[in-house]
This record gives C-alpha cells, sequence and structure tokens, in this order.
C-alpha cells in the first residue's frame, strides 16, 4: 500500500521537471509549446510525444467510429498521454485545450529513460495511475445516474476538482464552464441541461452570467444532488 501523500510528494510536477533537468539533452528532447482554446491534436498524431500541463485545462475524449465521447479532464499538473505502456497506444484519444494552455511537451522515449533511472519505484506511474483511476470513476458512476443527477454531480464533480472559494458558500468555477461544456460532460443534451440549470438559478444555487459561473450555495447544491439520489432509489 502508498500513503497517498507520499506519492505526491516523491511524483509531483515539479519533482518530475527537476529529474528532467538534470539531464543535459534535457532542451533537446522537450519543447514549450502554447495550445489556444478549442485546439485539438490525437494520440495518434502525437505519439512521439506526451505533454506536462503548465498551465490551462484539457478535456480528453474517445473519438472512434462509435463516436466522440468525453472521458476526462485534465490541469496543471497532469500528464497528457503519459508513454504507459510499449505496445498498447489508445489512437482515439483526443485532446482539447479548454482554455488557452501552456505545456511541455516531452519526447516519450526520453522521460521513459529518465523514469528509468531516476523513479525506480515507479512513483510517477502509481500517480498518474491513480489520478486516471479516479476521473475513470466519476465516468463509470456518472452513467448509472439519472439525467437530472448526471447534470448536478457533474457541477459537483467541477467544484470538487476546480472550484474556488470566494466567501463562505460561493465557488467560483473555471471560465470554461458553460451550457455546453456541462452538457457534454454529463453527456445530456443542451436543452435539458438548461432546463436543469434554469431551475439550480431559480433557486439561487448558482449563478450563470457572461463573466463567469459562479455555485451561490454549495451546500444546497448538495443537497440537490443527495436529494436526487434519494428519489431515484
Amino acid at each position: 500500500m502508498y500513503n497517498e501523500r507520499d506519492l505526491e510528494e516523491f511524483s509531483n510536477a515539479r519533482n518530475l521537471m527537476k529529474m528532467l533537468k538534470n539531464y543535459t539533452d534535457f532542451n533537446e528532447h522537450t519543447l514549450d509549446v502554447t495550445f489556444h482554446k478549442g485546439e485539438s491534436f490525437s494520440r495518434m498524431e502525437a505519439h512521439r510525444y506526451c505533454y506536462l500541463v503548465k498551465e490551462g485545462y484539457f478535456k480528453v475524449n474517445n473519438a472512434s467510429e462509435q463516436g466522440d465521447h468525453f472521458l476526462m479532464l485534465m490541469e496543471a499538473g497532469h500528464i497528457l498521454f503519459f508513454p504507459l505502456y510499449y505496445s498498447v497506444i489508445f489512437n482515439d484519444l483526443v485532446a482539447t485545450a479548454l482554455s488557452e494552455a501552456q505545456c511541455l511537451r516531452i519526447e516519450s522515449e526520453f522521460l521513459k529513460k529518465v523514469i528509468a533511472l531516476e523513479d525506480p519505484h515507479n512513483n510517477l506511474m502509481l500517480r498518474y495511475l491513480t489520478q486516471v483511476s479516479r476521473k475513470f470513476y466519476s465516468a463509470i458512476a456518472l452513467i448509472t445516474l439519472s439525467s437530472k443527477q448526471r447534470v448536478i454531480y457533474t457541477l459537483i464533480e467541477l467544484v470538487d476538482t476546480f472550484g474556488r472559494h470566494t466567501k463562505a458558500h460561493e465557488i467560483e468555477l473555471p471560465s470554461f464552464v458553460n451550457y455546453e461544456t456541462i452538457a457534454e460532460f454529463s453527456r445530456c443534451s443542451r436543452s435539458y441541461t438548461i432546463s436543469v440549470l434554469t431551475t439550480l438559478r431559480k433557486q439561487n444555487i448558482i449563478s450563470s452570467k457572461k463573466s463567469g459561473w459562479i455555485v451561490l450555495d454549495e451546500k444546497l447544491l448538495r443537497k440537490e444532488d443527495h436529494g436526487q439520489k434519494n428519489e431515484y432509489r
């Protein structure tokens, strides 16, 4: 078993950068890149690279013949397209910047070499798997819920992951949060999502303006989630 705090201490983005910069060929195998809002790239297109997110947010979708489905959100400190396997490559994955984002592009082979030499206990890989497993747990939990539950659950996930407390019970959400993104993340139609969010706004639980989305009463939002779960038992 691993202590989460110890795992975080040894495998955070700051320590990864230190490990990478210990090598004199660091600049030959890495590059600072900027992605503009809406800019996408696929795992297939970027097969030689992975990306350490330094600033901004990304969504990762599975784009296959069966459709384009949202999987997870990635923020600063996470690695996009971590080279986990030598043979299995998930070419259907597509990352899209939800805001202007700064990343360090790392050649996958260089990262593998550094990890093999500097991280014999695979702390970086374990942390990556922990992050991804949590996101997939949320995705699995989401599909078991009713439509209204999914919208509320998505809001709470955004609060827990990205929310910034501005007052006692008020939480500011990132700039990428809007009707379209909540509808996509909750796997509901835009029209239905708007109807649920309109009700929450009338109850003074959320405020949705062009200047930004705010959860006005976190406790009421969580009560609404609890009430919906009881309703469908």
